[in-house]
């Protein structure tokens, strides 16, 4: 993984992660993210903008000038971003299972 993988992992992060990932290499803009996700125009700049600061993603402007509205920022992931992706997911998956195994039940935490 890259040298400033996050020391601290937010579901914001999280959910991030998992969309960016389902996208297959595909281009996105944060408001497509933010419908996806349920979170905040907020939390998902903030996210995008770390992600980028570790190479994960590269962004550009939206160049169709057909359409209307304000141009859009497109994020797209970078290959590290993919691979540190799917490493930071994968390991959180660990964590969880070793921590469900190790968390006793109600059961033994009653003397049953």
């Amino acid at each position: 993984m890259s040298s400033s993988f996050p020391a601290r992992v937010t579901k914001p992060t999280l959910a991030v992660a998992r969309y960016l990932i389902s996208l297959d290499g595909k281009s996105t803009y944060g408001m497509e993210i933010g419908r996806h996700t349920g979170l905040g125009t907020a939390s998902v700049y903030s996210v995008l903008d770390r992600f980028e600061d570790y190479g994960w993603l590269e962004s550009s402007w939206e160049s169709d000038s057909d359409r209307k509205g304000a141009r859009r920022r497109l994020y797209t992931l970078t290959k590290q971003g993919d691979q540190d992706l799917h490493r930071l997911l994968e390991g959180i998956q660990e964590d969880t299972k070793t921590a469900l195994k190790s968390k006793p039940s109600k059961l033994q935490a009653r003397g049953a």
